[in-house]
């Protein structure tokens, strides 16, 4: 085949499908046009969010009743204006009788400091249900509320993003809408008590913090004898006991009570108030009365040891925390 053939058939294959070519052509440059103005249009991400501030985030079919929401969330713009004012005492006055006496012993000046640790500075506030719960006849809201910088009073120079948080709890009564602050969840008065010859053991109160539980307790030696209650010779000597696990005490530190003497001691512990677990006693698992002690500190290890041997009496106690 000579070149002027190949030529022909060329001509006449174009000629033939001249309407096909051509469409196709159009096709095509619609599509590079297109293509060129998409690499040229800046791509915007909108991150999806399924932010709810009145839905729980440990349980996201619980929320909070429609009829509380604004007036919760104008009890926070009220309470953060006061704080951001310096008007602490109002601030202070919106808490509940309860969060005012347990957690800052009726005292504005140490609310005042727990204010300038979370409120340093003027702050701007999200607020987020975090947990609600029930207890006795009430229903709990906790809300975790995130305090950040206003940028608008302190300018952008030399300013990096950060946050300071606390759990906030709302709850209807008698006298209407209250809140607690300070991560401060309920006060309970137990007066549970186990006792024996040597020693008594009364459960005064437990205050309820979100992460952590305090009890006050009233220790009487009724014997003759020093009787010690914790000196860390042994292990797990004071714990909280939960349906299927124990907790230590946060707290470090003997506890040895002279002959008939009595001592107010308060316990802390690591618990989440939603954990679903409720506490049932506090065990003391390694009392003992001694006719001889010597103490721990610079006393040689065969001393302690031979002292803790002739004790007159070693034995638990286990006094029941629930309500």
């Amino acid at each position: 085949m000579n070149f002027t053939n190949l030529r022909l058939k060329i001509r006449h294959f174009f000629r033939k499908n001249k309407k096909i070519l051509i469409i196709a052509f159009i096709i095509w440059g619609i599509i590079f046009f297109i293509n060129m103005i998409l690499k040229n249009v800046p791509v915007s991400l909108v991150p999806e969010t399924t932010y709810e501030a009145h839905t729980s985030v440990m349980d996201s079919t619980a929320s909070t009743p429609t009829s509380l929401r604004n007036p919760i969330e104008d009890m926070i713009e009220e309470y953060v204006g006061y704080c951001n004012e310096g008007n602490y005492q109002k601030a202070f006055n919106m808490l509940s009788e309860d969060c005012r006496k347990y957690e800052f012993d009726d005292d504005v000046e140490l609310f005042m400091e727990h204010v300038l640790i979370k409120m340093p500075t003027p702050k701007k506030y999200s607020i987020q249900d975090y947990s609600n719960m029930k207890y006795g006849d009430k229903r709990l809201y906790i809300y975790e509320i995130k305090y950040t910088d206003d940028f608008l009073a302190t300018g952008l120079t030399n300013s990096s993003y950060s946050y300071t948080s606390e759990q906030m709890t709302f709850y209807e009564d008698d006298d209407g809408l209250q809140m607690n602050v300070g991560n401060y969840i309920y006060h309970s008065d137990i007066k549970n008590i186990s006792e024996n010859e040597y020693l008594k053991i009364d459960v005064v109160d437990k205050i309820v913090n979100y992460s952590i539980e305090t009890y006050e307790l009233q220790l009487t030696n009724r014997s003759n004898y020093t009787i010690v209650i914790s000196d860390q010779q042994e292990s797990g000597e004071i714990v909280l006991v939960l349906p299927n696990e124990v907790r230590n005490r946060s707290e470090v530190n003997d506890i040895v009570l002279k002959p008939q003497e009595a001592y107010k001691v308060s316990f802390t512990f690591p618990k989440f108030v939603d954990d679903g677990d409720e506490s049932q006693s506090i065990l003391f698992s390694a009392i003992r009365v001694m006719e001889q002690y010597s103490g721990t500190e610079d006393v040689p290890e065969e001393t302690i040891q031979s002292e803790i041997d002739n004790a007159i009496a070693k034995f638990s106690m286990e006094v029941k925390v629930t309500e």
